[in-house]
């Protein structure tokens, strides 16, 4: 039978949390957790890096506000120019509203598709659902998952591992 990884089940948080550390020091890279709310320390003790979405964000909204003010200096100098009671055609201040606007939706837009991007959404199933004790009928609880794409994997070595650090119920995951 193939399959994707062990899922453990933990008694809480702090267990995870202690279970995802160890793991990590002995040498164990593609494991994921599963938790109700969000449990601090649990990201640093999973090797997870920080993100990069601000940066995303931060060139969305001066490639918004960029391009909002590129439209208008097009329309109003080279499109259609008025000359309206005399004032300059490039009359910046009335049109940095529109640019600033224009910045909020380039950084809004970024910030969305790069979240998505990030988090490799849409994945309509991940084969940790195939697992029984996994779900909202069993009750919840706290779950960390091995991959068994990680170069440490061993099944038998993995399971017994897992048990040590206090998982209540390890089960393999079918992918």
């Amino acid at each position: 039978m193939s399959r994707y990884g062990l899922l453990a089940r933990f008694s809480g948080p702090e267990a995870l949390s202690e279970a995802a550390r160890r793991l990590r020091e002995r040498g164990y890279r593609r494991i994921d957790a599963f938790s109700p709310f969000p449990v601090p320390g649990l990201a640093a003790a999973l090797g997870m890096r920080g993100t990069r979405l601000q940066w995303a964000a931060l060139a969305g909204g001066l490639l918004g506000a960029a391009a909002t003010y590129a439209l208008i200096l097009y329309s109003v100098v080279i499109d259609y120019p008025i000359n309206v009671g005399g004032r300059a055609l490039n009359a910046w201040p009335a049109y940095l509203v529109l640019a600033f606007e224009g910045g909020i939706l380039g950084a809004a837009l970024a910030t969305f598709f790069g979240m998505l991007v990030g988090n490799r959404l849409p994945e309509y199933h991940h084969p940790v659902f195939n697992a029984r004790t996994f779900s909202h009928a069993a009750g919840g609880g706290f779950f960390l998952l091995v991959e068994a794409a990680d170069p440490r994997f061993r099944a038998e070595e993995t399971q017994a591992l897992l048990a040590a650090l206090g998982a209540e119920h390890v089960e393999e995951v079918a992918p």
